[in-house]
């Protein structure tokens, strides 16, 4: 059904019975503005008002419904035609004002997810560890710092230097070529990869020079044994975390040989032979991911035990010790400071 006829039908009866809209309105209990918007087309009469609208009138439901005095359809086809006309509008309009509130409360979840990822990805970090400059450059009268990001490699940060950062005594390497490690106080944004360091301090360290540095072979009694051969190797950047200071772990090894009891080959060694004797009879302790390790006798009961200092900073110490040839550990919270200055690491000197 047309609104438009519609709405001029039921004027034009109106106004047949002399009423004003607001006469009408009267008799069906609604408002002006109501009449008004279905007499210009805007709207149809709710389905409820069809009966007592049609009695107002004059007129039939069946009259009203195909804006005509006399029926030009038979039977009930033609008024139920119009009446799901109606129904099926209304139905839209109802549709429509559902998608609308859909469409809100979407709106607004979106809007308080970007604003949750906004506050995510843009919250300023702070940094205090030791870092490596890759590059450093003054742009309009700042200087810059570069380093890697934190945990991802792939990815430079610029920092500002702050007042109290010597900018001009960085330096990215050594005077050896060597790769220096600073430790920095800096904060940044995650989202722009910038920030602000205020604090730069060389650490003493001098990556890839570790790996340059002879560790020498030594011989004492341990584990009962009158000759165990130890060193430390394999010094590596520590790979579990951020280091904190502990920049470099190393494996510490021990072992017997053959000639353990040759004074022979030990004098060789100390003269600046092979650091490590070709007839390797067994290791007996091999320490992994150590920081040092020294021998020492901790429990004081005449022979040597092994103490190496561990990368965790909640137990720092471990104790090797060997009771019918097992290898047993424990993990004191401290040491003497006579074995706390002997696991002195070579880079904290």
């Amino acid at each position: 059904m047309n609104k438009e006829r519609l709405g001029a039908f039921i004027g034009a009866r109106r106004k047949e019975r002399n009423m004003t809209q607001k006469d009408l309105a009267a008799r069906l209990h609604v408002t002006d503005k109501a009449v008004s918007k279905w007499e210009r087309g805007l709207s149809y009469p709710d389905v409820t008002l069809l009966e007592p609208l049609a009695e107002v009138l004059g007129l039939t439901v069946e009259e009203l419904m195909t804006c005509r005095r006399q029926e030009t359809e038979s039977g009930e086809e033609g008024p139920m035609k119009a009446l799901l006309d109606i129904s099926h509008d209304s139905l839209k309009t109802e549709k429509r004002r559902g998608w609308s509130r859909l469409i809100g409360v979407l709106a607004l979840l979106l809007a308080a997810g970007l604003v949750v990822l906004y506050a995510v990805s843009v919250r300023s970090i702070r940094e205090d560890d030791g870092h490596v400059v890759r590059l450093k450059e003054t742009v309009d009268g700042v200087n810059y710092l570069y380093i890697t990001e934190p945990g991802n490699d792939d990815h430079l940060l610029r920092l500002r230097c702050g007042e109290n950062v010597d900018f001009d005594a960085i330096q990215t390497t050594d005077e050896r070529g060597d790769v220096v490690s600073y430790r920095m106080t800096f904060r940044w944004n995650r989202r722009t990869r910038r920030g602000v360091v205020t604090a730069c301090e060389r650490s003493g360290i001098s990556l890839g020079g570790m790996m340059d540095v002879s560790f020498e072979v030594e011989c004492e009694p341990l584990f009962g044994y009158p000759e165990v051969f130890h060193t430390t190797e394999n010094y590596y950047q520590d790979p579990y975390s951020k280091s904190q200071s502990r920049v470099f772990l190393c494996d510490a090894w021990f072992w017997i040989t053959d000639a353990s009891l040759d004074k022979g080959l030990l004098n060789q060694v100390q003269d600046g032979g092979s650091p490590y004797p070709d007839e390797v009879r067994e290791t007996i302790l091999l320490v992994e991911d150590c920081m040092n390790a020294v021998i020492y006798d901790w429990d004081g009961d005449g022979q040597n035990e092994v103490v190496a200092r561990t990368r965790w900073a909640e137990k720092p110490y471990t104790v090797y010790d060997m009771a019918d040839g097992e290898i047993m550990e424990t993990w004191p919270d401290t040491v003497p400071e006579e074995v706390r200055e002997k696991l002195v690491c070579i880079w904290e000197r």
